[in-house]
């Protein structure tokens, strides 16, 4: 895929963000096989990390707190619209064909703007409940490992 291509198509999938919370897009950074589109607005950052052949994922953070951010999976958990993933799904290669990669951009586009509102204006309180459960999940996963690891 080219570059301009891709580009409009995160550009088409996140322009709620300029639109209705007045997001900028800061920077896009292509390298090796993997992109990173990043987005600002006076109190939040939304990054766009893609790696090619793999689902993409959303960062969102506080840019007065760079280390209070979080996921838009996560997030979505916690709103109750997906469930939370299994620890051996961490372990399951995620790959996608290229023809899905729009489809799921706009998804997550979708998703941002019906379920973010809070955080894409700046409350991020919701942000340590998401941090715990991100963490929760790092142990199982970690629990997980350790009872599947083959022994020598």
């Amino acid at each position: 895929m080219k570059k301009s291509v891709f580009e409009r198509m995160v550009e088409r999938a996140f322009s709620g963000l300029e639109a209705r919370y007045g997001f900028k897009k800061t920077e896009t950074k292509f390298e090796n096989r993997s992109v990173i589109v990043r987005y600002q607005n006076p109190t939040t950052e939304i990054i766009v990390n893609y790696e090619i052949g793999t689902k993409p994922w959303l960062e969102i953070s506080d840019l007065q707190n760079p280390g209070n951010k979080s996921t838009l999976g996560w997030l979505l958990v916690e709103a109750g619209v997906d469930k939370p993933p299994l620890p051996e799904q961490a372990f399951q290669p995620s790959t996608i064909n290229e023809s899905e990669l729009e489809p799921i951009m706009q998804k997550m586009g979708r998703q941002l703007l019906d379920n973010g509102a809070t955080l894409l204006k700046g409350d991020f309180a919701v942000l340590p409940k998401l941090q715990a459960r991100a963490k929760k999940y790092g142990l199982d996963c970690d629990r997980y490992l350790s009872i599947r690891k083959p022994k020598p």
